[in-house]
Order: C-alpha cells, then sequence, then structure tokens
C-alpha cells in the first residue's frame, strides 16, 4: 500500500468513526446513505423530533471528510425561507470536517435561526395537524376538542376522481374519440416518465400478453393527454375527461371544442401575421431550450425583435443560419435536478399551462455554443474536430472544473434560469473550445454575448396567447430568485442535435460526446 493509499484509508476510518457517534447524539433522528453518486456520504438529521424540519449535508467523495453542504428542509416553511437557512448554515460550512461537535453546531444555530425569525410554531404545527405520531402534543389536544361540531359537518372528503382505468374504457369505446388522437404518460421504474401513443398499449390482461406487446399496471399511469394538452392528471387531481375533481373543470368534448377553436384562430393569427411583416424565424421548436443572451449585438447584420429573436426577410437565408446543432454540459448532479423539478412543480401549481414551457429534468444543461451544421458530412466534421482536440480539453478539464448554480433570471421576460457562476478555468475551455472549433470552419451561430445559464422553462408562443401575455408570471420571476441549486461539475461534453427526438435517458440525441473521465 502506498503513502496516499494509506493517509486515504485512516481518513475514510477517522469519518466512519465519526459517522458512528453521530447514531449516538441523535439516535433515530440521523439518516445515513454511503457512496451516491459524487458523495461518500449523504445524512439527514431531524434534531427536535416535535419539528418539521431536517438537515441534509453532502460529503462529496473529491473533498474527502469536508462537508460541501448543508440544505435545510421543512414542509411548513416556503421556499424562500427554506433557501434563506440554508444559506444563512452555508456560510458556516467553510473548511468544515466531518465531526460530531461540528453537527450540534450547526443544527443548533438552524434551530436558533428558526426561533429568532419566529417561525417555531409554524414548524411545530405542521407535526400537530398530522401527527397521529405525536398523540402527546397539548396543542394538538387541544385543537381536537375545541372544534366545534358544526365544523366537522363542514369538512368533506375531496369528491372522488374517476380512475386510469376509466378513462382508458371511455377512449376505447366512446365513438365521438379518436385513440390515434391521446397519449399516455407512465412512470417507468428506471427512466422515468416515459410517454407513448395510447394505441401502442394493449389492454388486455397484462398477464395474458407476450413479452413483445406493450402493456403496463394502470396504477402506473400518469396522466392523458389530448394531442398536446393534458386533459387527465392523477397526482394533481386533474380531470378534464369527465370533470370529476371537483375543481372547475371541463368534459373531453368542451376540451376538444376549445382546442380546435384555439387551433383555427392561432392558424389565422398567423396567417395574418406572415401577410403583414413575412415569415420569421420561430424560436419555439425545440433548439437547446434557451437563448445565449445579453443585450449586446449592435454589431451583427441580425435584426433583433422584442423578444430578442432573430428576424430575417429572406426566408432562404433565416433557414440558413438557423442553429441545428450544440455542444453542452449535461447536468447531473441529483441535487440541483430534484430543485429544478421542485421549482417546475412550483410553477404548474401557480400556472398549469406552463407545463409545455418546462425543460424536462434529464435533459437540463448548460449550452456552450450553437453550432449550423449541414449534412452528414458537416456532423462528421465536428466529431472528428472534437476528437482531435480531447486531450487539449482533457488537459484543461484536469484542473478541476466547478460551476456554482445560485439564483435565477429571466432572458426578455420569456425564459426563466439558473445563473451558473464560475472560475477561470470555465472559461479558458470555452475559448478553447470556441477557438478551434472556427478555426476548422465550423459555424458557430451565438448571435450574442454568451451568458452561463441552465433553462428552466420558456414560454412558447402558443402558450402565450393563451395566456395573452408572452412574458412569465411576475411572481415565478420574483420568487425564486435567491434559490441555492448547488454545485455542478464538468466531466464531460456532448454535441447534441436539435429537436423533439430524444435517447432513453430523456437527454438529447448526442452524434458525439467527450468523457474527460476517460484516458
Amino acid at each position: 500500500m502506498t503513502g496516499s493509499e494509506s493517509e486515504e484509508s485512516t481518513m475514510n476510518m477517522d469519518i466512519a468513526g465519526e459517522i458512528e457517534k453521530l447514531k449516538t447524539l441523535f439516535g433515530k433522528g440521523v439518516k445515513i446513505i454511503k457512496d451516491v453518486g459524487d458523495f461518500l456520504y449523504v445524512i439527514d438529521i431531524k434534531p427536535n423530533a416535535e419539528w418539521d424540519l431536517t438537515f441534509k449535508f453532502q460529503i462529496p467523495k473529491e473533498t474527502g471528510s469536508n462537508i460541501s453542504e448543508v440544505i435545510a428542509r421543512s414542509q411548513a416553511l416556503d421556499m424562500e425561507q427554506l433557501s434563506e437557512l440554508s444559506k444563512h448554515l452555508q456560510e458556516k460550512l467553510t473548511g468544515s470536517c466531518v465531526q460530531g461537535e461540528f453537527f450540534e453546531e450547526i443544527l443548533t444555530a438552524g434551530q436558533e435561526w428558526i426561533k429568532s425569525h419566529g417561525l417555531e410554531e409554524q414548524v411545530a404545527c405542521t407535526t400537530c395537524k398530522g401527527s397521529k405520531g405525536n398523540p402527546t402534543c397539548k396543542k394538538s389536544k387541544e385543537k381536537r376538542k375545541k372544534k366545534p361540531k358544526e365544523k366537522e359537518e363542514k369538512d368533506e372528503k375531496k369528491p372522488s376522481m374517476k380512475t386510469a382505468m376509466d378513462v382508458i374504457k371511455r377512449i376505447l369505446w366512446d365513438g365521438s374519440l379518436d385513440s390515434d388522437d391521446f397519449v399516455i404518460g407512465y412512470l417507468d421504474r428506471f427512466r422515468g416518465v416515459i410517454e407513448k401513443d395510447f394505441s401502442e398499449f394493449s389492454w388486455e390482461d397484462i398477464a395474458s400478453v407476450d413479452y413483445d406487446t406493450l402493456a403496463i399496471p394502470k396504477h402506473r399511469i400518469v396522466y392523458f393527454k389530448y394531442k398536446d394538452l393534458i386533459v387527465w392528471h392523477k397526482t394533481r387531481r386533474f380531470d378534464h375527461v369527465f370533470g370529476s375533481a371537483g375543481k372547475p373543470s371541463k368534459t373531453i368534448m368542451e376540451v376538444i371544442d376549445q382546442y380546435e377553436e384555439n387551433l383555427k384562430n392561432n392558424r389565422a393569427e398567423e396567417e395574418e401575421e406572415e401577410e403583414a411583416e413575412g415569415s420569421s424565424l420561430d424560436s419555439d421548436d425545440d433548439s437547446d431550450d434557451g437563448i445565449e443572451v445579453t443585450i449586446d449585438a449592435e454589431e451583427n447584420n441580425l435584426c433583433l425583435d422584442d423578444e430578442g429573436e432573430e428576424v430575417c426577410d429572406n426566408q432562404y437565408w433565416t433557414d440558413k443560419l438557423r442553429p441545428n446543432h450544440f455542444i453542452a454540459v449535461r447536468i447531473t448532479n441529483p441535487h440541483i435536478v430534484e430543485t429544478v423539478a421542485n421549482i417546475q412543480d412550483a410553477i404548474l401549481e401557480v400556472e398549469p399551462r406552463y407545463e409545455s414551457c418546462i425543460v424536462p429534468p434529464n435533459a437540463l444543461h448548460l449550452t456552450l455554443c450553437v453550432l449550423r451544421l449541414d449534412g452528414k458530412e458537416a456532423i462528421a466534421h465536428a466529431v472528428e474536430t472534437l476528437k482531435s482536440i480531447q486531450s487539449e480539453l482533457k488537459a484543461i478539464a484536469a484542473k478541476g472544473i466547478k460551476l456554482h448554480l445560485e439564483g435565477t433570471g429571466v432572458f426578455y421576460g420569456r425564459v426563466l434560469y439558473a445563473k451558473v457562476h464560475h472560475e477561470s478555468v470555465f472559461t479558458e475551455l470555452l475559448h478553447h473550445l470556441q477557438v478551434c472549433l472556427s478555426a476548422e470552419g465550423l459555424p458557430i451561430k451565438d448571435a450574442h454575448e454568451f451568458v452561463p445559464h441552465v433553462t428552466i422553462m420558456k414560454t412558447t408562443r402558443p402558450v402565450s396567447r393563451q395566456l395573452g401575455t408572452k412574458t412569465i408570471n411576475p411572481y415565478i420571476q420574483e420568487h425564486f430568485k435567491d434559490t441555492i441549486f448547488g454545485n455542478q461539475c464538468i466531466e464531460s461534453i456532448h454535441l447534441c442535435a436539435m429537436g423533439d427526438e430524444r435517447r432513453e435517458d430523456g437527454f438529447y440525441m448526442c452524434p458525439f460526446s467527450l468523457d474527460f473521465s476517460v484516458q
């Protein structure tokens, strides 16, 4: 065993010892998971059994015994309060090692912050309200005693919502519905939610079908779509097939009539726009789901409309200028992906019609540059160029490139994104990549100054027409501006094709990927 290996082994033993102390200190209030992705340990601690408040500590493999992040979690606090509390605790982490005494200090600081902000009753009450597990809580008993009979009579159960099987039968047997117009989103154990056309499924008894037949248990169905519009969603209790969810609901025939009417109106508007203004570049296709911008494009021979999109009078040149590939860093940190998904869920609670505007968590990425590659030869040339410079890019990446995602911003009122903070080595990698591509005659189509970002959602024209505005709801713009997402290491880059097609894992189709960890 070498000296470094011996040192590492001793360090791991020390960490394991400190972890065991945590179990003694916090008993059932601590949950410890070892070797999760990039983390050596992920530790959840609930310091007060009567509070709905948990602290998550993450110890990356690369930092050894140092703690990289602490995250506060509570259903009783809103996202802004949790973000502020996590930020407060994060400031105390600098150079902190895995020691039982340190955990106690952080947890004490967290609980003092709750008390100093007058939130003690708020986090305690969440436990009391639903707490069959806390029957000794005096507040809970008092509330149960004081609850008048009249109020008990008013409390009604949520109306029963029609099941997935009910929807299936309706589509199969209602002659006014075309099954080819419907799509099913179902939960795959390994790949998450997947969409398939309704007509691809067999609805026979699942035990009787063979391995080549697509059949799923009904409880795995998450939602149904009519064309691109969700009409039934299990977890959100959303039913526009029968109108059974109790909320202001429509029936499927009302949805279809409105959909067709909107489609007809949209086509009429588009024809009027084309006649009045000529054709323009429509950015609602699934490019890289983001815009590379700051407001600084004055020396380009490109005209920008009020949304920051390129407009060209000649349709031939518009098509020739439009990028169709991009090079990106995929976001793989589970905490960042989870935080973005939580924000997206909150957005859809505010405005469900943004469903088609959010970027799927499996497709989250940071775009480095966009390209126009015409045909297989151009794509092959790009791949060969990346292969030829991979040793140079690896040498730069070996210095360690860590991106910090914190805060949100908005481009042109239409694109909500996570801000990406970086060190100079990232700029070195980016510059070298772009210089080498340009030297090989590969046309980089970034019309604007580069602003590193990860797109969370981008409004589309159809949704903007439905809402009567192109601008994202101001509440959404403001509410998430101080969110701390976490850190992302650059371990690989991908040449991605723009368009709707995706890989099995949900990411873009990639003609080439360069893994910096492979020698």
